[in-house]
């Protein structure tokens, strides 16, 4: 069984803390209680709001330094929303809790009937935002493994946690010549990237072969919880695969004859033995190419060839 919300709620009014909560509580939310801003952030360490209803005006640390902390030292915590509470109803006042980053801002006296709204509505809005990061993620999964090009992804330190399956493969062939070689660079943009900043630097690792690393620093990302990371592309000339038939048609809107002829010209066939397979005349391929041509705004063979080459997808639908 699902667990309803937990709402986190701060408030240095032990009375008006304890008639949120009862508020809470009767709309069917569980509810953590913290007294003022330390004793919010040790909340934190023990549990996983889905929501925070904060007072601003607190000693020591207020609503806007409970922010500022929540955003630093808790990234993975961006998704939940805050609903700051305060007795200034002053438009300067709300501005500031809006350009802080709260999501919303009540004023007290608190009506219940729209603190309640409000809770609800901000929930909804971070369930979807939650879906929506999840359906991405399911896609880039897809994508990863569908590319011509190798993708390593390493921490900060060096530390390989993922590889697709051309990269795996280009790895199997090279031994741990490419793996020696990327360590330094991995490393030096790791720290980069720790840091918050973004680089790159290309290494052409194998002459004969044309194969290629394009190294990334890619900084943490708050929004979606995302740690620092290092990404690698390898690419290799002889490893580069025409889209298939249909995902030809569907981006540059050829026919199903046109997409076979500019398929079997990007895998290497010259347009008479295209035409012999097709058991067609030449004069019908050179008909369907100059289709093909006028549909991609290419002119010649070799940039119709380098251009179906280029994209780095293997396969869609």
């Amino acid at each position: 069984m699902t667990k309803p919300p937990l709402i986190l709620c701060c408030e240095d009014e032990p009375h008006l803390l304890r008639d949120i909560a009862d508020e809470l509580l009767a709309a069917g939310y569980r509810v953590q209680e913290a007294s003022n801003g330390a004793d919010l952030l040790t909340c934190l360490e023990n549990c996983s709001p889905d929501l925070l209803l904060c007072d601003i005006m607190m000693p020591d640390l207020d609503g806007y330094g409970v922010l500022a902390r929540l955003r630093r030292d808790y990234p993975h915590m961006a998704h939940v929303p805050i609903v700051f509470l305060s007795a200034l109803s002053m438009t300067d006042a709300i501005i500031r809790g809006k350009r802080a980053g709260a999501d919303d801002y009540l004023t007290k006296p608190i009506n219940y009937d729209l603190l309640l709204s409000t809770i609800e509505a901000r929930l909804r809005q971070s369930k979807q935002a939650r879906a929506n990061i999840s359906h991405v993620a399911g896609l880039g999964e897809h994508l990863l493994e569908n590319l011509t090009v190798g993708v390593l992804i390493f921490t900060p330190d060096g530390t390989q946690v993922r590889a697709n399956e051309i990269a795996d493969s280009i790895m199997h062939e090279k031994g741990g010549d490419i793996r020696d070689a990327l360590t330094e660079t991995v490393r030096a943009l790791g720290a980069l990237a720790r840091a918050g900043r973004e680089d790159g630097k290309s290494l052409l690792l194998d002459e004969t072969t044309a194969c290629i690393a394009q190294v990334h620093a890619c900084p943490p990302e708050p929004a979606t919880g995302a740690p620092a990371m290092v990404m690698v592309f390898l690419t290799k000339q002889d490893a580069m695969v025409p889209l298939s038939q249909s995902a030809l048609s569907a981006m540059f809107d050829l026919t199903p004859t046109e997409a076979r002829v500019a398929r079997q010209l990007a895998s290497g066939l010259r347009p008479d033995e295209i035409a012999e397979q097709f058991q067609v005349a030449p004069t019908t391929i050179a008909f369907h190419l100059r289709n093909v041509f006028a549909k991609t705004g290419t002119h010649r063979q070799a940039d119709l060839v380098a251009l179906l080459l280029s994209l780095p997808v293997r396969h869609l639908a």
